[in-house]
């Protein structure tokens, strides 16, 4: 997430002041946060948005790591104690849990940004009711996904079922024909996949969406 190029020069601002602040204060071990006092609107603005970014940016960052954790599931599984089925579905659970920190984030900074009047208090409903209906597409693609009502059925479900049941008990599936052992390995690539992709194109809608109302509200504090 890109950091809105008007404020950069007043964020430069607090690193001084957060400097004075350790230097009379201490490092902030326990509390983990610099008080650097009262401080003018710009870099109030400023730091109210490196606030928001940072937060959407360590999301961004774990969404991440869950998609290549999943995606190398398929090579990773035999190094890794437990089942490679319950993996996949916890890491699919994982995203969403993680994804949903996007609204959490946005609901605070909306409510934030009415209490600092750089937007009326009665926008706050309306804003969140506009972000709701963006994350409605996120929610019915969660619900397929944990619910099992879409993604989780058909072929390549199914035969990671049955091939992580066999292996659960000790068995192994072998094709009649070629006497070919059936790995489980293969199964999940085709899974995970299939399943990051369509996790992938959502997190960057997300982004995008995002970063058009980080734009949004840059300009509309602008007016104040």
């Amino acid at each position: 997430m890109v950091y809105p190029e008007e404020h950069l020069a007043d964020l430069k601002r607090s690193i001084p002041l957060m400097l004075a602040a350790m230097k009379r204060d201490g490092l902030p071990i326990e509390s983990g946060l610099i008080n650097v006092g009262k401080v003018d609107k710009e870099l109030d603005v400023a730091l109210f948005f490196a606030h928001w970014i940072t937060e959407i940016n360590e999301i961004i960052e774990n969404l991440n790591i869950v998609l290549i954790d999943m995606r190398e599931l398929s090579n990773n599984y035999v190094l890794l104690k437990g089942s490679p089925e319950k993996r996949y579905y916890l890491l699919v659970r994982t995203y969403f849990h993680e994804f949903y920190r996007f609204r959490e984030s946005f609901n605070r900074v909306i409510k934030a940004a009415a209490s600092r009047r750089y937007i009326q208090p009665d926008e706050v409903p309306r804003a969140r009711k506009a972000f709701q209906y963006a994350f409605e597409d996120t929610i019915r693609i969660r619900n397929n996904l944990v619910h099992g009502t879409v993604f989780w059925k058909g072929d390549k479900h199914f035969d990671l079922t049955l091939l992580s049941s066999a292996r659960e008990r000790g068995f192994a599936m072998q094709s009649c024909q070629t006497g070919e052992i059936w790995d489980i390995g293969s199964v999940l690539q085709d899974v995970c996949e299939e399943t990051a992709d369509i996790l992938r194109d959502e997190g960057k809608r997300m982004s995008k969406v995002i970063q058009a109302i980080v734009r949004e509200l840059v300009d509309v504090i602008a007016k104040v």
